[in-house]
């Protein structure tokens, strides 16, 4: 595969020579094991996931789920004065300083009660519990990159049909992304541990994460078949690691919307 060298997405992703060391505090946020394995972002299953970048120079995790349009969590285009922080790019096969693919950006979409109920405060935007499971976003890209990456089913079912499938796969889900601590590579949990569907629709989880994995894919191996089921929302600071698990948005949530945003931008073509 052709691949292009990396110059400068931007200066928070300066090429790491290798995976960094967990701090301590990485440490509890990984329930006391980092568990994530650097893999080939151009391997069949991991072909549609790849790093989003914002104008602020944000980055978060994005897949595609249509030719031309990738799933990803409303915050990430949030910046840190609470405003408006629309994607400039989506990168798929970044590896070390080089990439296969990029795409520039037509739309994107969050979720107009996220937004409305964010509240802000001096010390920054807070995601109050009652909008939490609305932290979902859509992007519509320039350029069809799903006809060369491919795409990942989005499990279409509702929550209980979620909960029986989950349930079948022994709660078994596996995460990867572009996190903080090696923004140029993709680094997957496999066979992490889901451990629950909330009432409010978001899936609980201990898959090993951090920032940058905002947005990415929750897969699990449903009838053969790799499904996205849920995508990356927040996880607890390491104070409260022992109260709470890691938070994804379970794809009930979301699917309706996505679906129609698929179809509207079939309908301007």
């Amino acid at each position: 595969m052709l691949r292009t060298p990396l110059l400068a997405l931007s200066l928070c992703l300066l090429p790491l020579a290798a995976q960094a060391k967990p701090t301590a505090e990485q440490l509890i946020l990984f329930f006391g094991k980092d568990e994530r394995v650097k893999t080939d972002p151009d391997s069949a299953q991991w072909q549609p996931v790849g790093q989003l970048e914002t104008r602020s120079h944000q980055v978060c995790t994005a897949t595609l789920v249509a030719e031309d349009v990738v799933v990803t969590a409303g915050h990430c285009f949030i910046n840190k004065h609470g405003k408006f922080d629309p994607a400039i790019s989506f990168t798929v096969g970044l590896s070390g300083n080089e990439y296969a693919e990029q795409s520039g950006i037509s739309e994107v979409q969050v979720d107009k009660g996220f937004l409305a109920g964010l509240e802000h405060r001096p010390d920054g935007t807070y995601i109050p519990k009652k909008i939490a499971n609305r932290d979902f976003a859509f992007v519509r890209l320039s350029q069809p990159l799903g006809r060369s990456r491919g795409v990942i089913p989005v499990f279409a079912g509702d929550s209980a049909a979620l909960k029986q499938q989950l349930q079948a796969a022994n709660w078994k889900v596996t995460n990867g992304g572009y996190p903080l601590d090696d923004l140029n590579h993709l680094l997957v949990h496999n066979n992490c541990q889901a451990t629950g569907l909330l009432a409010d629709g978001r899936l609980t989880h201990r898959c090993d994460t951090l920032e940058g994995n905002s947005g990415s894919p929750m897969l699990a191996r449903l009838n053969g078949r790799m499904t996205l089921v849920g995508i990356q929302s927040s996880a607890p600071s390491p104070a409260r690691r022992h109260k709470e698990d890691n938070m994804a948005l379970a794809s009930p949530l979301f699917y309706q919307q996505l679906q129609q945003f698929i179809q509207q931008g079939k309908r301007k073509k």
